[in-house]
């Protein structure tokens, strides 16, 4: 008599596929928020506007606390450290395109001598964040 299992319906592996279907829906979701967590971390409340778009992420990411606290791509700096850091930035770039932050409690003058500095280092290419009012 011959027993259920012969040799031939031994399982001699394993399947990976859906570890891998796991994994890469994993590694999606990571990609989709990280930008939210790490934007969530910085200190900083938008204004908001009613005709506010969205825009893509860029190389050049600068923060504008409310505290006058400044961060080039979430590290914390002064206006001239932050002058040379952007001159670098688009010696190798010429394309550089910068995207300002500043909290809502900021005062103008922050924020214009952070434009300044900004424009000052070479920058042309310069975008605001705000976020959408709420209808």
């Amino acid at each position: 008599m011959a027993s259920a299992l012969d040799d031939a319906d031994e399982i001699t592996g394993i399947n990976v596929t859906p570890l891998v279907d796991i994994v890469l829906v994993l590694l999606i979701i990571f990609m989709a928020t990280c930008h939210l967590i790490a934007h969530k971390a910085m200190n900083v409340t938008l204004p908001k506007a009613a005709h506010a778009d969205a825009v893509q992420p860029t190389p050049a990411q600068v923060y504008l606390e409310a505290s006058g606290q400044i961060r080039l791509n979430e590290q914390a700096m002064t206006l001239s450290e932050l002058s040379v850091q952007l001159q670098q930035m688009s010696a190798l770039d010429t394309a550089l395109r910068v995207m300002l932050s500043a909290d809502e409690r900021a005062t103008w003058a922050q924020v214009a001598a952070t434009l300044d500095t900004i424009r000052g280092a070479g920058v042309t290419r310069i975008a605001t964040e705000v976020e959408n009012k709420a209808p």
